[in-house]
């Protein structure tokens, strides 16, 4: 299993976003990016319909094997190589620090196929957590079980 990690690994760095993905005419004035990133707000907040991450990037949810299948290390090593290839495209993750690796590459697989919005002047922030942590997708892990609100 680990030399078909390590060709995902490989297909993982070269989904990096292109240097020349976002084409910046040459007098580009400050107004003219402020505007952009107005536009971007815009079409964040309308909720418009994106893609999924995976029609950004190329990389498929199917090439993925199942969590079962990969040892502790591999998790590792594909979570990490899979955050740091979606901070080029603008994208950070949270997650709690005791979340188990299984659970941050489920999550991260997820993203795959949600709907994303790429930003050129910013950064979107998956955090997983809801609020409320009936219901959220970190269960046990959600870190509003830690807050005084929930524990009084």
């Amino acid at each position: 299993m680990q030399d078909y990690i390590n060709f995902l690994l490989q297909d993982i760095a070269a989904a990096h976003r292109p240097k020349n993905y976002y084409k910046k005419p040459l007098e580009n004035s400050p107004s003219d990016d402020l505007e952009e990133a107005l536009q971007e707000s815009e079409k964040f907040v309308s909720e418009e319909r994106m893609p999924g991450f995976a029609g950004y990037c190329g990389l498929n949810r199917e090439t993925f094997p199942p969590t079962d299948q990969l040892s502790n290390d591999q998790l590792i090593q594909v979570t990490t190589a899979f955050v740091l290839m979606m901070k080029s495209w603008n994208l950070e993750v949270a997650f709690p620090d005791d979340l188990p690796h299984q659970r941050r590459y489920d999550l991260l697989m997820e993203i795959l196929v949600k709907p994303v919005m790429i930003f050129k002047h910013g950064y979107y922030c998956f955090d997983f957590c809801t609020g409320d942590p009936e219901g959220c997708e970190l269960g046990e892990y959600c870190p509003c079980l830690k807050s005084e609100y929930y524990n009084a």
